[in-house]
């Protein structure tokens, strides 16, 4: 019979992989949005930018605001699966203090914080919305400029 160690660092695991999971659907999410902006930036360029074209860039618009919400929830579920993961790696820390699990993983954070100091502060996840959002900018003002 596996021992309490054993069950918390599988359930830990199990944690990580849905962090994982859920930076795999993020990132597949993403390539779709690029893929289709950038065969409808392609269009327009063939076609011009003309009233008619409302039917391209009103659906990017609504497509960037989609991809920055959802990036924002993919990230409220990150954050709940890594306080999981962060309540089982304490749990496993209290049963083999001897090894120092979060005073290692402290100081790893203080050395990278240190290494990158102006990068360390940049959430990920911003960048990935700001992406999505820009795209939804994109098609905001092309659907604007193709009215005038």
């Amino acid at each position: 019979m596996a021992d309490s160690s054993d069950v918390l660092i599988e359930l830990w695991k199990d944690q990580r992989d849905q962090m994982r999971q859920l930076e795999n659907q993020r990132a597949t999410l993403t390539n779709i949005v690029i893929l289709v902006v950038a065969a409808g930036l392609g269009f327009i360029a063939q076609r011009g930018l003309e009233p008619s074209m409302l039917a391209v860039t009103l659906p990017m618009m609504l497509l960037g605001s989609y991809g920055a919400l959802a990036c924002m929830k993919y990230r409220e579920r990150q954050a709940l699966h890594d306080a999981q993961a962060l309540s089982l790696r304490k749990k496993l820390g209290d049963l083999h203090p001897g090894l120092s699990i979060d005073s290692g993983w402290a100081d790893t954070y203080l050395r990278q914080q240190a290494r990158f100091p102006k990068l360390f502060r940049v959430r990920l996840y911003a960048l990935w919305v700001a992406l999505h959002f820009g795209v939804a900018v994109v098609g905001g003002t092309l659907s604007i400029w193709s009215v005038l």
